[in-house]
């Protein structure tokens, strides 16, 4: 059982950086396709405005390859995505609907973002580039590293209540009554504060919010590429459209994230599991995925400032 949680950090450390490093062949491979998909989303959208049929369905099809390809390279939050799975109790339902939720929501911001920048501020398509790239890009970073302070020190919160209890049997005086009894089992007397799997269970519509806002802040630039060029084109509503299709494109990336560390999790709490090693190791991977997260956020916010 000593060596269960370190070689299960250990498993949990690699499947981080498995699901979440954006390895140079992978990202010249996504960028590669990028480039090509977004010739098409160009060519798309020049055939929807002279009227040709099919051209809708041929740039709502480029813009959700566009998206996809896009998520697999740096950013988008599939490192938080990941690293929620892997450091909570979240279930695989809801760490799926909150990617799609946050994919959905970067979608809408580029649409907020370049549309009403044309329309109330005036905004050029150069200074909206310069706004989501050299501060909303940072801002992103930044609050997706606050969440894996959060992580880290909830997970620390609940390794302080386990070293809290007294070994063996121990007589407490509640409501003017002395009963004896085992803090290693449930008395069910009274509450001893929230257990380790309720910090990390990720249940809370706040927690949720935390996640999907923090991703939301910077839109995509694939994204703001289109809106630009549909404005200017005169078919906004087939632009906004298809961006909402590129955030489907990405969440079908996340989701499998979501899932690939949910999976990882399991497989690696399955020798432990039977063993009541739980309450030590999930606040420890817990620990672990908030550091590999503030760890990312900040060189993602390093490249992003330079």
């Amino acid at each position: 059982m000593r060596l269960a949680v370190p070689l299960m950090s250990i498993m949990a450390l690699l499947g981080i950086a498995y699901l979440i490093a954006d390895a140079t062949d992978l990202a010249r491979w996504a960028a590669d396709w990028q480039r090509s998909v977004q010739n098409e989303m160009a060519g798309a959208i020049h055939a929807l405005r002279a009227g040709a049929p099919g051209a809708l369905i041929a740039l709502l099809v480029a813009a959700g390859a566009y998206g996809f390809f896009h998520a697999v390279g740096p950013g988008h939050g599939k490192y938080l995505i990941g690293g929620a799975g892997l450091g909570t109790r979240v279930p695989m339902a809801r760490l799926i609907g909150i990617a799609v939720a946050s994919s959905l929501a970067q979608a809408l911001s580029a649409i907020l973002l370049v549309y009403g920048g044309f329309s109330l501020l005036e905004l050029t398509a150069p200074r909206m580039t310069t706004l989501a790239e050299n501060y909303l890009a940072p801002a992103s970073y930044i609050a997706v590293a606050a969440i894996g302070a959060v992580f880290i020190w909830r997970g620390g919160k609940a390794l302080t209540a386990l070293s809290r209890p007294l070994k063996g049997v121990s007589a407490e005086v509640t409501g003017g009554h002395s009963h004896p009894h085992s803090h290693d089992k449930a008395c069910g007397c009274h509450a001893h504060g929230a257990s380790p799997q309720d910090v990390a269970a990720l249940k809370s519509l706040r927690d949720a919010l935390m996640l999907v806002g923090s991703i939301a802040i910077r839109p995509c630039t694939g994204a703001i590429f289109l809106l630009v060029i549909a404005w200017q084109m005169e078919i906004r509503g087939a632009g906004a459209l298809a961006v909402i299709v590129m955030g489907l494109g990405t969440a079908a990336l996340t989701s499998l994230v979501a899932a690939s560390s949910i999976a990882a999790r399991s497989v690696a709490f399955a020798s432990v599991r039977q063993t009541g090693g739980m309450a030590l190791a999930m606040p420890s991977l817990q620990i672990l995925a908030g550091a590999t997260i503030i760890w990312i956020s900040l060189l993602l916010f390093g490249n992003a400032v330079v």
